[in-house]
């Protein structure tokens, strides 16, 4: 039985073209501009500011010149605030960033992944999607968790793993209904988003190297391809998404290639880590022959990428723009990816688990 939206009035976002298919298999990303609905994107960011007033008062929302950035004092304490049911803190910082952990929140949902469900089936499979539920009434969500090393380190680092009795390493196998704090990894299981990712102005730059530079997770898993909203106008050059075109399919080989080598997601003792998105080889290839793209543009914008993608979040370069963003990953089924084909993936296609149609697009037909 499919899900229904939770909001019946919650327009669909259109289904691609075959040639917006295509540009997205050639350079792992898409953009949507102006997609999404403007008056909850004005809600969003009515919630922001509320969430700012309760937990940083000295930041004013008609004050660019009060937008500075946190000290260590500041956000020692505001992650000292971690719910009684686990989780991470709501509201916590960290120089010139700022995160809400409002993704299990109806706005939040209805905001993003809701209006692009249809699309999301139309990559990816009709019946094949994990349905973002979000948080029940006691403040805890359940969904469909693959528990390998890096899930269950997800789960500690994100202030959770105290409330529940899990291994220091991965099963490899599927917790079937894992229920998690809302303020928790939800985004593990696909319940919600990640809340609201938000950089303030005049942010450092990453450097020539982009050193921050990475590629989400490990290769293994049911998390085939993300979003990123913008619920603001958001300018080039004001922390926009970026990407490097093309490098989704170099990294999905690379770090296949590896896992099946039998390197592990725990495997820190390396001089070397191939599997893990930050130091891969390829990467540092990437990062030298192609240059990155800014995503950028009006408030409701939707950027589609591959999860596989090299990227991260651009600099601020502007005086009075807080780039404030979600980010949600859709997850397929544990019917439709069995957990013996979550690791396996000898062939290297990696367009294997997406739908008949996007494999059927040839990505130079645009």
């Amino acid at each position: 039985m499919q899900p229904t939206p939770a909001n019946p009035s919650l327009k669909q976002i259109p289904l691609l073209t075959a040639s917006q298919i295509a540009r997205f298999k050639r350079d792992g990303f898409l953009v949507l501009p102006a997609a999404l609905d403007p008056e909850l994107c004005r809600q969003a960011r009515d919630a922001m500011w509320a969430a700012v007033a309760t937990h940083h008062p000295v930041m004013k929302r008609d004050d660019p010149s009060t937008w500075a950035p946190f000290n260590d004092e500041v956000s020692g304490q505001l992650k000292a605030k971690q719910p009684e049911i686990g989780g991470d803190p709501y509201f916590f910082t960290e120089g010139h960033r700022f995160y809400v952990r409002n993704g299990t929140e109806p706005l939040m949902l209805d905001l993003a992944p809701r209006p692009l469900w249809q699309v999301a089936e139309q990559l990816l499979g009709q019946g094949t999607v994990v349905w973002p539920a979000g948080a029940d009434a006691s403040g805890m969500t359940t969904g469909p968790c693959f528990m390998s090393d890096e899930a269950v380190s997800g789960l500690a680092s994100h202030g959770v793993k105290e409330t529940g009795q899990w291994p220091e390493k991965g099963s490899f196998t599927t917790e079937e209904a894992l229920r998690l704090p809302r303020t928790g990894p939800v985004w593990s299981t696909g319940q919600g988003t990640r809340g609201l990712y938000c950089t303030l102005p005049n942010s450092p730059s990453p450097g020539p190297d982009y050193r921050r530079a990475h590629s989400d997770g490990v290769c293994y898993g049911r998390v085939r391809f993300q979003v990123t909203a913008y619920v603001d106008d958001l300018p080039a050059n004001s922390g926009g998404f970026t990407v490097w075109p093309g490098s989704h399919r170099r990294i999905w080989r690379e770090q296949w290639q590896t896992f099946l080598e039998g390197e592990k997601y725990t495997d820190d003792n390396l001089a070397e880590r191939k599997a893990d998105g930050y130091n891969d080889p390829v990467i540092q290839r990437i990062k030298a022959d192609t240059r990155p793209v800014d995503c950028h543009g009006p408030a409701g914008t939707v950027v589609l990428w591959h999860t596989k993608i090299l990227h991260i979040a651009g600099q601020n370069t502007s005086s009075d723009i807080i780039r404030q963003a979600t980010i949600y990953g859709f997850m397929k089924t544990p019917e439709s990816l069995p957990d013996p084909l979550v690791t396996d993936h000898t062939n290297m296609d990696i367009w294997r688990d997406w739908s008949d149609e996007v494999r059927a697009v040839d990505e130079r037909q645009e």
